[in-house]
């Protein structure tokens, strides 16, 4: 008799806490449509009740950024729960692939939740990045890979409301720079980014698009 070989579903926690919560926002998303909720079933007002606390960690994280003392253990209290709760839906999953009759089906259970089935490895630094700043509500820090050393470049950055129609919020000589957005915290925002060099050097590259994020 052939073993049929574990597959683990993972949840990878990040430190920065808003790509936390958008990753999970991802994860329930997924879990609350199909394929997903075919292979789990979670009662709606569990599902509701989890997203809420997203929301409310959404807030806290906003108002830490505001440095009023206080903020920063009623934040960790309710990531906390939004922790617990990520793990009970994460054993859910598991308890699905485990169920699943090879190791293909069990992958497959796995990934249409929302889940990886192996440990991130070690993050490399991206071609373009947005994420919100650790110690300023309202701004945005934007990173590019730089353009080859000796290449004159400008970083062109724009912001989308439905990851379809793009307006362009900035153009700078700079790979890094800040953006104050001006969105209420936790609106879900699209940003993609380009390197424009001389036309000698290939002149306006293509765009690269950054996940979504919940910007604070």
């Amino acid at each position: 008799m052939i073993k049929k070989k574990h597959v683990a579903a993972i949840f990878y926690f990040e430190e920065n806490v808003s790509q936390l919560l958008t990753d999970v926002t991802t994860f329930y998303t997924a879990l609350g449509k199909a394929p997903g909720n075919t292979h789990v079933t979670i009662a709606a007002n569990t599902l509701t009740t989890a997203q809420g606390n997203v929301t409310k960690a959404l807030a806290a994280e906003a108002a830490v950024k505001t440095r009023t003392a206080g903020t920063a253990d009623a934040r960790n209290t309710i990531l906390a729960t939004v922790i617990t709760d990520v793990r009970s839906f994460v054993l859910l999953v598991q308890a699905a692939a485990n169920l699943a009759p090879d190791e293909v089906t069990a992958t497959q259970v796995v990934t249409e939740c929302g889940l990886t089935t192996r440990a991130q490895a070690v993050r490399v630094k991206k071609d373009f990045e947005v994420v919100n700043d650790d110690t300023q509500a309202g701004v945005l820090d934007i990173t590019f890979k730089a353009a080859g050393q000796g290449l004159a470049a400008t970083y062109e950055v724009q912001e989308s409301a439905d990851g379809t129609t793009f307006t362009t919020i900035k153009t700078t000589p700079g790979s890094r720079s800040t953006y104050t957005h001006g969105k209420a915290p936790g609106t879900r925002m699209f940003y993609r980014g380009r390197i424009v060099l001389s036309e000698k050097n290939g002149g306006e590259q293509v765009w690269i698009t950054a996940p979504a994020i919940y910007v604070l």
